[in-house]
Protein backbone atom coordinates (compact mmCIF):
# COMPACT_ATOMS: atom_id res chain seq x y z
CA UNK A 1 0.00 0.00 0.00
CA UNK A 2 1.26 3.10 -0.95
CA UNK A 3 -0.75 7.04 -0.08
CA UNK A 4 -1.89 7.37 -3.32
CA UNK A 5 -3.26 4.01 -4.49
CA UNK A 6 -4.23 1.03 -2.91
CA UNK A 7 -4.17 -2.65 -5.02
CA UNK A 8 -6.43 -5.63 -4.24
CA UNK A 9 -8.53 -8.57 -5.91
CA UNK A 10 -11.84 -10.00 -5.84
CA UNK A 11 -11.84 -13.24 -7.42
CA UNK A 12 -10.58 -12.86 -10.93
CA UNK A 13 -11.26 -9.27 -10.55
CA UNK A 14 -8.24 -6.40 -10.02
CA UNK A 15 -9.57 -3.68 -7.82
CA UNK A 16 -7.63 -0.33 -7.05
CA UNK A 17 -8.43 2.17 -5.47
CA UNK A 18 -6.57 6.07 -6.14
CA UNK A 19 -7.11 9.02 -4.49
CA UNK A 20 -7.71 12.07 -6.44
CA UNK A 21 -6.95 14.20 -2.97
CA UNK A 22 -9.72 15.93 -0.70
CA UNK A 23 -11.44 18.82 -0.09
CA UNK A 24 -11.66 20.57 3.21
CA UNK A 25 -15.43 20.85 4.10
CA UNK A 26 -16.80 22.45 6.84
CA UNK A 27 -18.47 20.10 9.82
CA UNK A 28 -21.89 22.23 9.57
CA UNK A 29 -22.34 21.45 5.70
CA UNK A 30 -22.29 17.66 6.74
CA UNK A 31 -23.65 17.68 10.02
CA UNK A 32 -27.33 18.99 9.16
CA UNK A 33 -29.56 16.80 10.96
CA UNK A 34 -28.06 17.43 14.21
CA UNK A 35 -27.99 20.98 16.94
CA UNK A 36 -25.19 22.54 16.16
CA UNK A 37 -23.78 22.02 20.07
CA UNK A 38 -24.30 18.85 20.03
CA UNK A 39 -22.18 18.09 16.47
CA UNK A 40 -19.60 20.84 17.63
CA UNK A 41 -18.98 19.13 21.07
CA UNK A 42 -18.79 15.59 19.32
CA UNK A 43 -15.69 16.87 17.13
CA UNK A 44 -14.10 18.15 20.40
CA UNK A 45 -14.27 14.83 22.26
CA UNK A 46 -12.92 13.08 19.12
CA UNK A 47 -9.93 15.62 18.88
CA UNK A 48 -11.42 16.96 15.18
CA UNK A 49 -11.63 20.09 14.10
CA UNK A 50 -14.16 22.27 12.36
CA UNK A 51 -13.04 21.65 8.78
CA UNK A 52 -13.23 17.98 7.91
CA UNK A 53 -10.87 16.73 4.89
CA UNK A 54 -13.08 14.73 2.74
CA UNK A 55 -11.23 12.25 0.72
CA UNK A 56 -12.13 12.02 -2.90
CA UNK A 57 -11.28 8.26 -4.31
CA UNK A 58 -11.86 6.61 -7.44
CA UNK A 59 -11.50 2.59 -8.07
CA UNK A 60 -10.13 1.28 -11.10
CA UNK A 61 -11.34 -2.30 -12.09
CA UNK A 62 -10.02 -4.67 -14.55
CA UNK A 63 -12.56 -7.61 -15.89
CA UNK A 64 -12.98 -9.36 -19.26
CA UNK A 65 -10.60 -7.10 -20.47
CA UNK A 66 -12.08 -4.09 -19.70
CA UNK A 67 -10.25 -1.24 -17.56
CA UNK A 68 -13.43 0.44 -16.12
CA UNK A 69 -12.96 3.73 -14.24
CA UNK A 70 -15.56 4.24 -11.23
CA UNK A 71 -16.01 7.77 -10.93
CA UNK A 72 -13.56 10.33 -11.98
CA UNK A 73 -12.63 13.39 -9.15
CA UNK A 74 -12.60 16.40 -8.92
CA UNK A 75 -10.54 17.54 -11.83
CA UNK A 76 -10.30 21.03 -12.02
CA UNK A 77 -14.08 21.53 -11.46
CA UNK A 78 -13.39 23.78 -7.95
CA UNK A 79 -10.11 26.04 -8.59
CA UNK A 80 -9.61 27.47 -5.44
CA UNK A 81 -8.73 23.89 -4.06
CA UNK A 82 -5.11 23.56 -4.52
CA UNK A 83 -5.53 19.39 -3.27
CA UNK A 84 -7.95 17.66 -5.51
CA UNK A 85 -7.43 17.32 -8.92
CA UNK A 86 -4.67 14.69 -8.91
CA UNK A 87 -6.22 11.39 -10.69
CA UNK A 88 -4.16 11.96 -14.12
CA UNK A 89 -1.03 12.07 -12.11
CA UNK A 90 -1.76 9.29 -9.90
CA UNK A 91 -3.18 7.21 -12.47
CA UNK A 92 0.14 7.48 -14.70
CA UNK A 93 1.54 6.55 -10.56
CA UNK A 94 -0.32 3.67 -10.23
CA UNK A 95 0.76 2.46 -14.03
CA UNK A 96 -2.78 3.38 -15.59
CA UNK A 97 -2.52 4.89 -18.88
CA UNK A 98 -5.88 6.93 -19.59
CA UNK A 99 -5.84 5.45 -23.28
CA UNK A 100 -6.49 2.45 -21.82
CA UNK A 101 -9.34 3.00 -19.92
CA UNK A 102 -12.51 1.17 -22.00
CA UNK A 103 -15.24 2.48 -19.61
CA UNK A 104 -16.27 4.85 -17.29
CA UNK A 105 -19.16 4.57 -14.41
CA UNK A 106 -20.41 7.58 -13.19
CA UNK A 107 -22.19 6.69 -9.91
CA UNK A 108 -23.81 10.27 -10.03
CA UNK A 109 -23.28 13.77 -11.89
CA UNK A 110 -22.29 15.67 -8.95
CA UNK A 111 -18.48 17.78 -9.83
CA UNK A 112 -16.30 15.60 -7.52
CA UNK A 113 -17.47 12.38 -9.58
CA UNK A 114 -17.35 13.38 -12.99
CA UNK A 115 -15.13 16.69 -12.51
CA UNK A 116 -11.78 14.50 -13.79
CA UNK A 117 -13.84 13.91 -16.76
CA UNK A 118 -13.74 16.88 -18.05
CA UNK A 119 -9.82 18.07 -17.12
CA UNK A 120 -7.95 18.30 -20.02
CA UNK A 121 -4.94 16.20 -18.46
CA UNK A 122 -6.98 13.38 -18.25
CA UNK A 123 -9.88 14.24 -20.65
CA UNK A 124 -7.19 14.22 -23.93
CA UNK A 125 -5.30 11.22 -23.62
CA UNK A 126 -8.73 8.88 -23.18
CA UNK A 127 -10.00 6.86 -26.05
CA UNK A 128 -11.99 7.88 -28.65
CA UNK A 129 -14.49 4.43 -28.23
CA UNK A 130 -14.89 5.35 -24.51
CA UNK A 131 -17.96 4.07 -23.21
CA UNK A 132 -19.77 5.95 -20.33
CA UNK A 133 -22.46 4.55 -18.28
CA UNK A 134 -24.69 6.89 -16.12
CA UNK A 135 -28.28 5.78 -15.14
CA UNK A 136 -30.94 7.57 -17.65
CA UNK A 137 -33.06 9.06 -14.63
CA UNK A 138 -29.76 11.24 -13.93
CA UNK A 139 -29.11 12.32 -17.30
CA UNK A 140 -32.97 13.45 -17.38
CA UNK A 141 -32.51 15.17 -14.03
CA UNK A 142 -29.11 17.27 -14.74
CA UNK A 143 -30.37 18.66 -18.00
CA UNK A 144 -32.30 20.65 -15.86
CA UNK A 145 -31.80 20.47 -12.52
CA UNK A 146 -34.40 21.53 -9.83
CA UNK A 147 -32.31 22.57 -6.66
CA UNK A 148 -35.47 23.81 -4.42
CA UNK A 149 -35.41 20.53 -2.18
CA UNK A 150 -31.79 20.97 -1.77
CA UNK A 151 -29.88 23.87 -0.75
CA UNK A 152 -26.07 22.25 -1.27
CA UNK A 153 -25.10 25.47 0.88
CA UNK A 154 -24.01 27.73 -2.15
CA UNK A 155 -22.59 25.32 -4.61
CA UNK A 156 -25.54 25.46 -7.20
CA UNK A 157 -23.76 27.11 -9.55
CA UNK A 158 -20.71 24.49 -9.74
CA UNK A 159 -22.84 21.38 -9.56
CA UNK A 160 -25.01 22.80 -12.58
CA UNK A 161 -22.07 24.21 -14.78
CA UNK A 162 -20.22 20.75 -14.67
CA UNK A 163 -23.28 18.37 -15.29
CA UNK A 164 -24.16 21.12 -18.21
CA UNK A 165 -20.56 20.32 -19.39
CA UNK A 166 -20.27 16.95 -18.72
CA UNK A 167 -23.50 16.17 -20.65
CA UNK A 168 -22.29 18.37 -23.76
CA UNK A 169 -18.53 16.57 -23.66
CA UNK A 170 -19.57 13.09 -23.85
CA UNK A 171 -22.93 13.01 -25.78
CA UNK A 172 -21.67 10.81 -28.22
CA UNK A 173 -19.83 8.46 -25.36
CA UNK A 174 -22.47 7.98 -23.14
CA UNK A 175 -24.54 4.92 -22.84
CA UNK A 176 -27.12 5.53 -20.24
CA UNK A 177 -29.25 2.82 -18.61
CA UNK A 178 -32.28 2.08 -16.96
CA UNK A 179 -31.96 0.26 -14.14
CA UNK A 180 -28.96 -1.93 -14.04
CA UNK A 181 -26.38 -2.73 -16.38
CA UNK A 182 -23.57 -5.36 -16.47
CA UNK A 183 -20.66 -3.56 -17.83
CA UNK A 184 -17.83 -6.22 -17.90
CA UNK A 185 -17.91 -10.20 -16.00
CA UNK A 186 -18.80 -9.50 -11.96
CA UNK A 187 -18.84 -5.47 -12.57
CA UNK A 188 -22.65 -4.31 -12.07
CA UNK A 189 -23.80 -1.19 -12.09
CA UNK A 190 -27.42 -0.77 -10.37
CA UNK A 191 -29.75 2.72 -9.93
CA UNK A 192 -30.42 3.49 -6.35
CA UNK A 193 -31.62 7.06 -5.77
CA UNK A 194 -31.11 8.90 -3.24
CA UNK A 195 -27.69 11.26 -3.08
CA UNK A 196 -29.45 12.24 -6.73
CA UNK A 197 -32.36 11.44 -8.32
CA UNK A 198 -30.34 8.88 -10.68
CA UNK A 199 -27.53 8.25 -7.99
CA UNK A 200 -25.85 4.22 -8.62
CA UNK A 201 -24.10 1.77 -6.85
CA UNK A 202 -21.51 -0.60 -8.17
CA UNK A 203 -20.91 -3.96 -7.26
CA UNK A 204 -18.39 -6.52 -7.79
CA UNK A 205 -18.74 -10.11 -7.44
CA UNK A 206 -16.01 -12.98 -8.74
CA UNK A 207 -15.30 -16.48 -7.45
CA UNK A 208 -17.82 -16.78 -4.69
CA UNK A 209 -16.35 -12.96 -3.24
CA UNK A 210 -18.06 -9.37 -3.62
Amino acid sequence: MVPSHYATRIGDIEVMVISDGAIPVPANVLGTNVDSAVRDAALRGRFLPDVIDWGLNVVVVRSGGRTILIDAGMGSEMPESTRTGRLALRLKGAGIHPGTVTDVIATHIHMDHIGGLLDERLRSQMRPDLRVHVSHTDVEFFESPDFSHNTFNGIQDIIRTSARNFLDAYKSELRPFDKECQVAPGVVVTLTGGHTPGHSMVRVASGGNG
